[in-house]
């Protein structure tokens, strides 16, 4: 494990170096290895989950005034999810790092959603013991714009829900949303997908496939309808 490197990645470096071995510790390895003295992530684990939580609920609290709890909800739990979590644990190259018992190993453990994801939140459950509430919040924000962008907007918003919520409420009808176009070799291909709404086409949207397409052409038709997206 290279924690000089595992430091510049997380962007935080710890004034206890054990939390970092204790974050990407696997209790597979423990277990396999109890001549080392090591504690598995676990413990870490459930501090940084809740961490995590608090967090994303405050940054999107401030980020978006104007959303109602419903909509803050729903992406919150895109936020914090396993597959959110796995992506920032993949970009900060923390399956390298895990210390894992051999079955785990073979069983491809450093590219799994579920450890990457406990890892990532044991690793932030070390920078809040190492540096506070505070320290670690400023480090979690940093990571979530670098994997999402830094609005958080491209990778949070289900616009399909969101339009047949809006829809259904407002003109009690929902839309009709339909692919009208596809073309390019099987490898390559592109999505035209509309969407209509008592016959009229009230959005278009184009993607590498159906569900981008779809979340671009329901956005905005959202737009289009009055919705601020």
């Amino acid at each position: 494990m290279d924690i000089d490197l595992l430091e510049a990645r997380i962007g935080h470096s710890f004034s206890d170096k054990g939390l970092v071995v204790e974050a990407l510790t696997h209790t597979t390895y423990v277990n396999e290895h109890k001549e080392e003295g090591l504690r598995d992530n676990q413990r870490l684990e459930f501090l940084g989950d809740t961490v995590i939580n608090a967090v994303i609920t405050v940054s999107l609290f401030r980020r978006f005034p104007h959303d109602k709890e419903g909509r803050l909800t729903k992406k919150r739990a895109e936020l914090i999810n396993e597959a959110a979590l796995s992506r920032i644990a993949a970009h900060l190259g923390l399956g390298e790092h895990l210390l894992l018992g051999k079955g785990e190993e073979m069983d491809g453990g450093r590219k799994k959603a579920s450890l990457l994801a406990d890892a990532y939140e044991a690793i932030v459950g070390a920078v809040f013991l190492d540096v506070g509430f505070d320290g670690a919040s400023s480090v979690i924000e940093r990571h979530y714009s670098e994997v999402f962008g830094p609005a958080w907007e491209v990778s949070i918003t289900d616009y399909k829900s969101l339009l047949l919520e809006y829809c259904q409420s407002r003109y009690r009808e929902l839309p009709r949303i339909e692919v009208a176009h596809e073309k390019g070799p099987e490898h390559e291909k592109e999505f035209e997908v509309v969407v209509r709404l008592d016959g009229e086409v009230v959005g278009r949207g184009v993607g590498r496939n159906k569900k981008q397409a779809s979340q671009e052409a329901c956005r905005e038709a959202l737009r289009s309808l009055g919705c601020p997206v």
